[in-house]
């Protein structure tokens, strides 16, 4: 069977990994093609181009690089008609990979999947009307979606989320710390201002602010900075760094040892769900990408995953005028007061995420083509 997939940013190419690891592990004869990262490359992926040529936030910055994304999808839809694979697996980037799959839908017999569900209950509800049209089936990761896509009549398989598996070992929590020159018995305060540059820029001088008050009312505190890479320690953060403990491509690490992390809302704040690791969820982006989202399109009441999942305030989130550094302060201390409930009520978001079959993706796919 020849599968084609494509992942637009480093939290899909994890995504992708998983997938590729079940359909390597459980079938014969298996060709892999299409667009991923490094994690996806190492279950035999030859990427037809990086990763990177697709990975942008929000509105604005895609509308800037229209032309380009317009450009290389027309290319790569190309690319697979020629390969005429079986099936094509979109991960994540949904308006990214609903073009593609509304190409081969129109022009050819390829099967379409897309894995994790677009968004519609937050935004755009009435696309759920068209997924049938688009997609042989949705892979589901939360169980929320899941009702709701049953509700439409919507073919979907839910697989649970990964990360649910990954991060459910047992921690040792001296080891890890000595081992990222953390100390062991200092209270610890994670950082985590986002996956992207522009996510970090925003986030510079609100995070700067609050560290500063944070070490001065609390000398004893350490707090640790987690970036994917040297290349995004930059603005004010950077001009903090000798008087805070700095660590790369450990994110997940950080957030097992700490006491509590200030996120960037994403991915980031699953993990620390996973963890259960109380924390406070930050959201700034530029003014035009704001403003469309709020006003046009953002139907949820909460923007925090971890809130989402639960259907309640378990965490405090922050978004916009609100990113500021006294109230990130404010709600941080409010959030180690109540450390215990919160961690016990995160604690449930795990179990339902779980899904431990090791085949559920060959056994969603081999549906599409018995049907």
């Amino acid at each position: 069977m020849k599968i084609a997939v494509c992942a637009g940013e480093k939290s899909g190419d994890a995504l992708g990994y998983e997938l590729l690891y079940d359909l390597n592990k459980n079938n014969k004869n298996i060709e892999i093609i299409g667009v991923g990262g490094s994690l996806m490359e190492s279950q035999g992926l030859k990427s037809f181009f990086p990763i990177k040529e697709i990975s942008y936030m929000g509105l604005v910055d895609p509308l800037m690089n229209l032309n380009k994304i317009l450009k290389i999808r027309k290319n790569f839809i190309n690319y697979l008609k020629k390969e005429n694979p079986d099936i094509f697996i979109g991960i994540d980037s949904p308006s990214f990979n609903s073009g593609i799959c509304k190409a081969l839908r129109k022009d050819t017999d390829i099967k379409t999947v897309q894995y994790v569900c677009p968004q519609f209950w937050a935004w755009r509800y009435s696309r759920v009307y068209k997924f049938n049209n688009l997609y042989h089936k949705i892979f589901s990761l939360f169980p929320f979606e899941s009702d709701l896509l049953k509700k439409h009549g919507v073919n979907f398989s839910y697989v649970g989320h990964p990360l649910a598996k990954s991060l459910s070992g047992e921690i040792d929590d001296l080891k890890l710390k000595r081992d990222l020159g953390i100390s062991p018995n200092k209270e610890i305060i994670a950082i985590l201002p986002g996956s992207r540059k522009s996510e970090i820029k925003h986030h510079d001088k609100p995070l700067s602010d609050f560290i500063n008050k944070y070490k001065k009312e609390n000398p004893d505190a350490e707090i640790v900075l987690a970036l994917n890479k040297k290349s995004d320690l930059l603005g004010q953060l950077e001009k903090l760094s000798g008087n805070i403990k700095v660590i790369f491509d450990s994110s997940q690490k950080v957030l097992s040892v700490c006491d509590l992390a200030v996120v960037a809302s994403g991915t980031a704040t699953l993990e620390a769900s996973i963890l259960a690791k109380p924390m406070v969820v930050i959201y700034k982006s530029n003014f035009l990408s704001n403003f469309i989202l709020s006003n046009f399109f953002l139907k949820t009441k909460f923007i925090a995953l971890p809130n989402i999942l639960s259907q309640e305030k378990i965490i405090f989130e922050l978004r916009q005028s609100q990113v500021i550094g006294e109230q990130i302060y404010e709600k941080v201390i409010l959030s180690l007061k109540n450390k215990k409930i919160i961690s016990e009520k995160l604690g449930s978001i795990k179990k339902s995420l779980l899904v431990s079959e090791s085949n559920k993706f060959t056994k969603a796919i081999q549906e599409i083509f018995s049907k």
